[in-house]
């Protein structure tokens, strides 16, 4: 018998336990609410405003453009502009090549959803049209109703929208885009926004 057999054999002489299958993962208690998301998204180096009244929110959004300084093109979603109405934007042009959106300074999308426990907003591949749009832009303003903000990352994945992994993506975003992979220096939209703002909307 060769090293490789006798190897073999001993590999199926020895004793197996069955591991019994993991329990059904089970939320824990954490919170669920806009300040546990607010505190999460900060630490991540985004900005949560709010929450705010339906009525205020188009005032305080324009409020943010200014304070950013916001350039001439500032675009909004279809569902967007259903919250915050007129203002010093524009919509998202239907058909738009994605070179176009180089010069967008501020794109303002709604979430589909909050996660308490990292401060990451779901965004939904039929809302962010065209996807190249939260890359391109230089400041992103995502907003959120609050009552669908979850506690975790199990308790996102559950509660996605209807028919939402049956479009192109669904994206986690978790404050401005960074990375300290040069010298260990932080950068901040570096392959994204530079800025990240969430406004809370209790409907």
């Amino acid at each position: 018998m060769s090293a490789r057999e006798r190897i073999l054999a001993r590999v199926r002489a020895a004793s197996h336990h069955g591991v019994p299958a993991p329990a059904p993962f089970v939320s824990g208690p954490g919170r669920g609410d806009f300040a546990a998301f607010a505190e999460r998204l900060e630490a991540a180096g985004g900005e949560a405003r709010g929450p705010f009244a339906a009525s205020a929110l188009g005032s305080r959004v324009a409020e943010l453009c200014r304070e950013w300084g916001a350039g001439a093109r500032v675009l909004a979603s279809e569902a967007a502009l259903g919250w915050i109405g007129a203002g010093p934007w524009q919509p998202v042009p239907r058909e738009t090549d994605p070179h176009s959106l180089a010069d967008v300074s501020v794109a303002i999308l709604c979430g589909a959803l909050g996660v308490a426990e990292n401060g990451a907003v779901g965004l939904d591949g039929r809302e962010a049209r065209p996807r190249a749009l939260p890359i391109l832009c230089e400041r992103l303003i995502l907003l959120l109703d609050t009552s669908r903000i979850v506690s975790d990352m199990n308790a996102a994945l559950a509660g996605l929208p209807d028919g939402a992994l049956a479009h192109h993506h669904f994206t986690f975003v978790a404050g401005p885009s960074k990375t300290a992979d040069i010298e260990g220096m932080l950068v901040l939209g570096a392959h994204g926004p530079r800025a990240l703002a969430v406004f809370g909307i209790h409907a």
